[in-house]
């Protein structure tokens, strides 16, 4: 099949989903305002999201990545399948999880309690009979979301990441191979891939690119330059899956510039696609990275209009860094809860 009508084939499926009352994208329910330039998580997409040291880059990656996707299939019928495939390189999958519960937690009882306080670590507090209940609650919930979301923490170089995706995709899917003439040679190359579920909506999450393990004798800036311009772009562009790559800002980009007059220079701090840690060449292969930006960090007082001395550390600045394809520069206000992974867009 020739690109063109496959591209036609696409455009039409994607209308008549559409007309059907069906979905495209899945949308981030949760930040409406983000969603007036950003469809959500679409398939065949590279994305990046970067932010300083302890900023919440995870937890934003989670939220929109994991979290957001994850709610959306189960809180409405439609004709999408998720799949989502962590790999944890920060933390054990077990680790993981009690984020998840202290998220639900929260979402639904309102209670704030960090995942690490969950096991009854600290010296003023034990988990409270109530809540144990409560978290007893959660089995089935607990099914379906480990059902679809897969958290790996035991693989942690380039190729050994693309080739537990790989073998996946070839389980749910098939490559069709086209005829080409090298050398009046004719040799059978990979043409595209069809999955068996075109609404399959596979995921690739990566925390993150600077632990990746070197691979074959080499560094840090080869195993991220390898995965990213290599394996993430063959995961996108062959199989359409949706990637998520969490990639620190430099330490450079967090120290404050003052002006003459003692005032920080804002901008100097913000995430920039310049800043990107370790290997800075990343930003040329995603369609779409987001920066996350906190404020207070640096004794600022107000912010986009925002009090910080109320807000405090619970103040965000979500911007779109790069998107290929739609509107750049944007900013969202949002409002973080740390302990709880938790997100909401300030008006």
């Amino acid at each position: 099949m020739q690109i063109f009508e496959r591209v036609k084939k696409e455009l039409r499926e994607n209308k008549q989903s559409r007309l059907e009352g069906k979905v495209t994208a899945i949308p981030w329910l949760s930040l409406p305002k983000l969603g007036t330039v950003l469809p959500g998580v679409q398939q065949k997409r590279y994305n990046i999201v970067t932010a300083n040291s302890k900023v919440g880059k995870t937890k934003l990656a989670d939220f929109l990545y994991v979290y957001e996707p994850f709610n959306f299939i189960q809180s409405c019928e439609c004709n999408i399948k998720l799949k989502i495939f962590y790999f944890s390189l920060e933390m054990s999958k077990e680790d993981k999880i009690k984020e998840v519960v202290s998220y639900k937690l929260f979402k639904e009882t309102g209670k704030v309690i960090s995942s690490e306080r969950l096991g009854s670590v600290f010296k003023d507090y034990i988990l409270e009979d109530e809540v144990e209940k409560t978290i007893d609650t959660y089995d089935s919930f607990f099914q379906k979301f480990e059902s679809t979301v897969t958290y790996i923490d035991d693989i942690r170089n380039p190729y050994g990441i693309y080739k537990y995706v790989r073998d996946y995709a070839l389980k749910h899917g098939k490559i069709h191979y086209k005829t080409v003439n090298i050398d009046g040679v004719d040799q059978q190359l990979e043409d595209y891939y069809e999955p068996n579920d075109p609404n399959e909506y596979v995921i690739i999450l990566v925390d993150h690119l600077s632990l990746l393990q070197p691979e074959k004798g080499g560094g840090l800036w080869d195993a991220m330059m390898k995965f990213s311009s290599d394996y993430c772009i063959r995961m996108r562009n062959r199989f359409g899956y949706t990637l998520c790559m969490v990639q620190q800002q430099s330490a450079e980009s967090d120290k404050q510039v003052f002006t003459l007059r003692g005032d920080t220079v804002v901008e100097k701090l913000r995430p920039s696609t310049d800043g990107m840690a370790d290997c800075k060449l990343t930003i040329r292969d995603c369609d779409l990275a987001i920066g996350l930006f906190a404020p207070n960090r640096y004794g600022l007082k107000t912010y986009n209009g925002h009090d910080l001395t109320k807000l405090k550390d619970n103040y965000r600045e979500l911007s779109i860094l790069l998107n290929r394809r739609g509107a750049g520069s944007q900013c969202v206000d949002l409002y973080f809860n740390g302990a709880c992974n938790f997100f909401r867009e300030l008006t």
